[in-house]
């Protein structure tokens, strides 16, 4: 449950506890199922403490100045690493103390050995001053887009699609490069679409079948711009994975028009930066042939995967949102379902897909 359990979340559970004390498990009856779940563990953790207001007080601190580094841990640690090269190493490790631990390790990991031996100890970062960590940290966030989180579900729509942590946005993004393919190639005969599924590891293989067994129809101008974007697609080059994640960057990058350049931006910092340097390229190049009906149609299908998604706990729960009256799952649950254990130990040079 820990894994599932996020600040927001944890600052409520405080505040209940500091505010209301034995009677802090009423605030769960205002929750929905996912919140009031975890605030409900949280609440019996917390007011079990020694101590219990003052801890408490100490807890929300600390979870209101982790929230103020919000930017930095959103953002591909890959591009954190070039901003970094141009700082000092006491500058160096400042920021390190205000990043999660993963992309701290994946910062020192691709540092140079002279540099990072100049790095002082985190002990030493963390007797710096808060007035002059505030001014260190405000500096060094100007190198990216300001990503404020709202974590309100209600607010959710394609604008916020940098909600998504890092790993889920490409996860998000696989996902709608397998359901591109399922558009481009659903009129084929099966003998073609062997050949597909031949292609790619079994599970995906699986997946692509389920979607192309559910396909709605779209509209021509969607199905063109779909069988473009797999004519374009180099995948002998890559291999089948990154395939698929070129593809969905391609189509994603279909959905966005003017009025998204600042969440396309969030999104690019979001990405390693090869990856986000051709999602920008991809967004500018398709600018030159906009087309805001398709586009649009395009939104709805990425924020119906995301439900689906989510329906399947592979990106937050929050996202399952989407899968209201008129934004429902394209498919069932099962598309998206983790593969059974049979899958994983099969072979994927020739999936048995009946």
């Amino acid at each position: 449950m820990e894994g599932r359990i996020d600040n927001r979340q944890r600052i409520v559970a405080a505040l209940a506890v500091l505010r209301d004390g034995d009677e802090a498990a009423d605030v769960l009856s205002y929750m929905d199922d996912h919140d009031r779940a975890a605030c409900a563990q949280l609440i019996e953790t917390y007011a079990e403490e020694a101590d219990c207001e003052h801890r408490m007080q100490q807890l929300i601190m600390q979870m209101v100045a982790s929230e103020r580094f919000t930017t930095l841990a959103e953002v591909h640690p890959a591009w954190i690493v070039e901003h970094l090269k141009e700082e000092s190493p006491r500058v160096i490790g400042i920021i390190l103390r205000s990043l999660p631990s993963k992309h701290v390790r994946f910062v020192l990991e691709r540092m140079p050995p002279m540099l990072r031996a100049q790095v002082p100890h985190m002990v030493e970062s963390f007797a710096v001053s808060p007035e002059v960590l505030e001014i260190v940290r405000s500096r060094f966030e100007r190198h990216f887009r300001s990503m404020p989180i709202n974590r309100s579900a209600e607010s959710l729509s394609f604008e916020q699609l940098y909600y998504l942590r890092g790993e889920e946005l490409e996860e998000l993004i696989r996902e709608i490069g397998l359901d591109e393919l399922s558009i481009a190639i659903g009129g084929l005969r099966e003998g073609s679409l062997a050949a597909v599924y031949n292609r790619l590891d079994l599970k995906d293989a699986k997946r692509l079948k389920r979607h192309i067994e559910g396909e709605e129809a779209v509209s021509p101008a969607l199905l063109r711009q779909a069988r473009m974007t797999i004519l374009e697609s180099d995948g002998r080059r890559v291999g089948p994975d990154r395939m698929l994640f070129q593809i969905g960057l391609t189509a994603l990058a279909y959905a966005c028009e003017l009025e998204h350049d600042e969440l396309v931006g969030m999104l690019q910092q979001k990405l390693e930066p090869s990856a986000g340097y051709r999602f920008k390229r991809l967004v500018d190049e398709r600018r030159l042939r906009p087309n805001a009906v398709v586009a649009q149609e395009r939104r709805e299908r990425i924020l119906r995967l995301a439900a689906a998604l989510a329906h399947a706990h592979r990106i937050d729960a929050h996202w399952t949102r989407f899968s209201s009256a008129d934004l429902s799952p394209i498919h069932d649950d099962d598309v998206f379902a983790s593969p059974r254990v049979e899958e994983e130990t099969a072979s994927s040079s020739s999936p048995q897909l009946a």
